[in-house]
Formats: structure tokens, C-alpha cells, sequence
């Protein structure tokens, strides 16, 4: 029996889907292995490691979204990263 997904499942999969509209397919094949696994923390930490690595900027909605999730821990590299791509599409969208 599967459970039912919680909001931070669904905000993976958001992360998910950007990664795989981004083409990293392997990327994305690991965010969805922690996410089946519960490893949310881990998940947001891979996930902003990412998305710098690839030059992946998602929207600014999902950024803040992740960095308001109880697993995105203060000073992780999910917390740092999330915080520069966020000064980034901020930017971006202002110039």
C-alpha cells in the first residue's frame, strides 16, 4: 500500500520536474530516489547543489518554498544555495 504524498513530497516533485526540464535526467533520478526514501533534507540539499552545478535557476515561488520547509536546516547548502539563486532570479527578473 502507498501512502498518500505530503507537501513536501509535491515540492520535490516541483524540484524534480525542473531538474528533468533542465535535461538532468541523473539529477533528477537521484532527487527521486532520496525524495522515495525521505530523505527531504538530503533532497533539498542535492536538489540547490543541482541547480547551481547546472545553472538551474527555478522559480522564485519553488525557491522560497524550499527555504520555508522545515527540512531545509539553517546554514546547509540547500539553505546557502537556495538564498544565492534566489539573489540571482531577483536580480534577473529586476534587470
Amino acid at each position: 500500500m502507498s501512502r498518500q504524498p505530503n507537501s513536501t513530497d509535491l515540492l520535490l516533485q516541483d524540484l524534480i520536474q525542473v531538474l528533468l526540464d533542465g535535461k538532468a535526467h541523473a539529477d533528477a533520478d537521484m532527487l527521486q530516489s532520496a525524495a522515495d526514501a525521505g530523505e527531504y533534507a538530503g533532497g533539498f540539499d542535492y536538489a540547490m547543489l543541482a541547480f547551481k552545478d547546472r545553472g538551474l535557476i527555478p522559480d522564485t515561488r519553488l525557491i522560497h518554498a524550499a527555504l520555508d520547509s522545515p527540512w531545509c536546516e539553517e546554514d546547509s547548502y540547500a539553505d546557502v544555495i537556495g538564498h544565492e539563486l534566489l539573489a540571482k532570479a531577483e536580480t534577473s527578473i529586476a534587470s
